[in-house]
């Protein structure tokens, strides 16, 4: 899996939840943002991983592209979550930031299964310096106005399209069609 790859799929992923914490940047330095989003980006990789493997396991490979509905869905009806605020302190960050990246395991799991495990540390590794370079980017946006207010008002738009075309790409690379046409 190249880099570029790896990054935009991070980006894409993430815009979401780097757009809400445009919000509240402001309000914290550098240290407790980049904690929490790191702590809840890499738990929910590793959550993902888990899952995915696990999985593969128990059931077809072809079943995980049930996981692209799921994305699907999330671009198609899922609501504007960038409207949350958050105050605190460590653990309010890591919680925010993880109730806004848990629609990610639905990229992660299908994503994971297939990998190797020196993959899953290549990227783990790739993610975690995603978020830190985020939270040095968003606070440096919060502070150029016109910039923030574009990720604002199209940011939305911005995640569903990269849910809806990751869905497309989870069931046709699983295969899931011909599999459930078989089952029929």
């Amino acid at each position: 899996m190249s880099l570029p790859t790896i990054v935009l799929a991070f980006i894409g992923l993430n815009i979401d939840t780097f757009i809400a914490l445009l919000f509240i940047l402001h309000n914290y330095d550098y240290r407790v943002p980049i904690w929490g989003f790191s702590a809840a980006t890499i738990l929910l990789w590793v959550l993902g991983v888990v899952l995915g493997k696990t999985i593969a396991l128990l059931f077809p490979d072809w079943i995980t592209g049930l996981m692209g509905i799921v994305l699907i869905a999330l671009a198609l009806f899922g609501g504007g979550e960038q409207q949350r605020t958050v105050k605190g302190n460590f653990s309010s960050i890591f919680l925010f930031c993880l109730s806004l990246g848990g629609d990610n395991l639905a990229v992660y799991i299908p994503w994971a299964v297939k990998l190797s495990w020196l993959n899953v540390l290549y990227i783990g590794v790739v993610f975690e310096i995603g978020a830190v370079l985020l939270i040095i980017l968003g606070k440096q946006i919060v502070d150029a106005r016109s910039i923030a207010y574009l990720l604002e008002k199209y940011g939305e738009y911005g995640s569903r399209g990269v849910y809806f075309l990751a869905g497309l790409y989870i069931i046709w690379s699983s295969h899931l069609f011909p599999h459930l046409w078989a089952l029929i």
